[in-house]
């Protein structure tokens, strides 16, 4: 097994205390671990982002996007996707567009309401800050070899999968 760390510090203290009935120490000791690289890599992709002057709420719009395909989105599906208020969207919205990152022209299918749509500079900043961001991910994963990367990723899929909500994001994205 490897060279024991804080966390496992931490576990065998937390065991050790008498009122302490229902923690695992490996569940306590993995759901640990996940959380503060969750932690570290938002911290790493939040300063990147930075240097491109977003937001980790504006990449969060600029990827939904940039992935949504050809369906168009309107401020209110963005800010629902998102879980913000349609106030917080259109500032959001606000100021990509004032960094010439988004536009908001009207909907064709309904006149009455607008669409979000990346610009070429939001797009060209996008596909910057994506491969940055990829670049930081390979780094803290290469750590590890190609088959236990492997082993990782269908591990933790079957963990997120312990949660039986399929492919529900919504309440992640908050």
């Amino acid at each position: 097994m490897g060279h024991r760390d804080r966390i496992d510090h931490l576990v065998d203290r937390l065991a050790e205390m008498p009122a302490v009935e229902k923690v695992e120490p490996l569940a306590e000791g993995i759901c640990d671990r996940i959380s503060i690289i969750q932690r570290r890599l938002m911290l790493r992709h939040k300063r990147s982002l930075s240097r491109h002057d977003i937001t980790w709420r504006d990449w969060q719009v600029l990827t939904n996007l940039m992935l949504g395909g050809d369906t168009p989105r309107s401020p209110s599906e963005l800010a629902s996707t998102l879980m913000v208020t349609t106030g917080a969207m259109t500032n959001v919205l606000d100021r990509l567009e004032e960094a010439g990152l988004t536009r908001r022209p009207r909907n064709p299918a309904d006149r009455r309401s607008v669409i979000v749509e990346a610009t070429d500079a939001g797009v060209s900043l996008w596909y910057a800050a994506v491969n940055e961001l990829g670049a930081q991910e390979a780094a803290v994963v290469s750590a590890l070899t190609a088959s236990e990367q492997g082993q990782l990723n269908g591990l933790l899929r079957k963990l997120l999968a312990g949660f039986g909500d399929g492919d529900n994001w919504s309440e992640d994205t908050a």
